[in-house]
């Protein structure tokens, strides 16, 4: 799962230092009046340059921690064929190509998310992360090969054409996948509904149609 942290500069350091190397170009720091003034002035640089310079937020991927050891390797490994996919995608110029890459790498990412939300459901992925993720990515690994000859013979535009081909419907199946992940959590919310819907009808507090019938 991607989190954010901050990254800090390194200019309120230097803004700090420059002060000391100023500063002793016009005073003896050696004495201790001039010492004190300078890491006063010094301290007083470093704090406006935080405010100056705060630093950057970062996204970055960290560890997987489902609590369950298995599925926290099984994570790791689909991240790591993402980032050979995510490679392959940088190395390509078709624009179509990485609309459809794009696609999977983030029905992927999804994926990961809501199997370290809840790692009962990697029996529901098993075949994804065992077979269809590594072996597209393979597709793409080969399909770059191809690309990086720079020639558009007949074997070579023929195996293009084919990955290129089924580009889309490797897309709509990540995305599929995704979809029956939250297929429960459609079943849940539709189930609250019901309930809370009969209980309000109940005490006479509606009478409006039932937004559980109405989203089926």
């Amino acid at each position: 799962m991607k989190k954010t942290r901050i990254v800090k500069s390194a200019l309120p350091i230097y803004m700090a230092a420059a002060v000391w190397l100023v500063f002793g170009l016009i005073h003896p720091v050696y004495k201790l009046l001039p010492l004190i003034l300078c890491a006063v002035l010094s301290v007083a640089a470093y704090f406006v340059g935080l405010k100056l310079f705060p630093g950057r937020q970062e996204e970055y991927e960290a560890a997987p921690d489902s609590g369950d050891a298995e599925v926290n390797r099984q994570i790791t490994e689909g991240r790591e064929e993402m980032r050979r996919l995510r490679e392959a995608n940088a190395a390509l110029t078709d624009p179509g190509i990485t609309e459809r890459l794009d696609r999977m790498e983030h029905a992927a990412g999804k994926i990961f998310e809501a199997l370290e939300r809840n790692p009962r459901q990697a029996m529901e992925v098993r075949k994804f992360m065992n077979y269809y993720l590594p072996v597209s990515v393979k597709l793409l690994d080969q399909y770059r090969t191809l690309d990086s000859t720079g020639l558009n013979t007949d074997h070579i535009a023929k195996s293009k054409a084919a990955v290129e081909n089924s580009l889309d419907m490797i897309a709509v199946a990540f995305e599929k996948q995704v979809d029956n992940l939250y297929r429960n959590t459609h079943l849940d919310i539709t189930t609250d509904i019901q309930v809370l819907e009969n209980m309000m009808a109940a005490e006479g507090l509606t009478d409006a149609p039932s937004l559980a019938r109405a989203g089926r």
